[in-house]
């Protein structure tokens, strides 16, 4: 539905335009364009060595995250840790509102 709202959008500024004839060739192009795109990334996604890179990656990342929140982790031990040690201040008193 919102696709074949926007298409109808752009036609009608397309017609408005100075340069409505030159539209098609250029939506032609376009189209072209997105389905060689999308060729190129089928073809990728079958390739044996796309596959092993994208699954190395996300190793790599898997990894990468893990190790960011075994430190998080850590850090927040060790906060915790130092408020457990640390003394409890008093509250300072709060100022009385005059009003």
């Amino acid at each position: 539905m919102i696709l074949n709202a926007l298409a109808l959008k752009l036609k009608l500024h397309f017609e408005q335009s100075d340069r409505h004839e030159e539209v098609p060739d250029a939506l032609n192009k376009l189209r072209a364009s997105v389905g060689e795109a999308f060729e190129a990334a089928g073809n990728a996604v079958r390739d044996d060595a796309v596959k092993a890179d994208v699954k190395e990656a996300g190793r790599l990342f898997v990894d990468a995250v893990s190790a960011t929140f075994a430190k998080v982790s850590e850090e927040l031990k060790g906060a915790a840790d130092r408020m457990k040690d640390k003394p409890a201040e008093p509250e300072a008193p709060k100022p009385i509102d005059p009003a």
